[in-house]
């Protein structure tokens, strides 16, 4: 059965700038097979919240 694990992000956005540090944040997370389930957004910026398939499950599948 898959397992997965989660993370939340939490990035203040003020200027355009951290919109790419945003993005680039984001892509790292996506390189390790991390993917955005869902993002909010608030008063002061953007919470995200990720998943990707727990490692203990892909060793036990192999």
């Amino acid at each position: 059965m898959k397992t997965f694990e989660y993370d939340i992000l939490f990035f203040q956005v003020k200027k355009q700038k951290d919109y790419d540090a945003m993005r680039c944040a984001l892509n790292e997370r996506g390189a390790e097979g991390w993917e955005v389930i869902t993002a909010e957004v608030g008063d002061y910026g953007y919470t995200t919240f990720l998943k990707r398939e727990s490692l203990a499950t892909k060793v036990t599948s192999e």
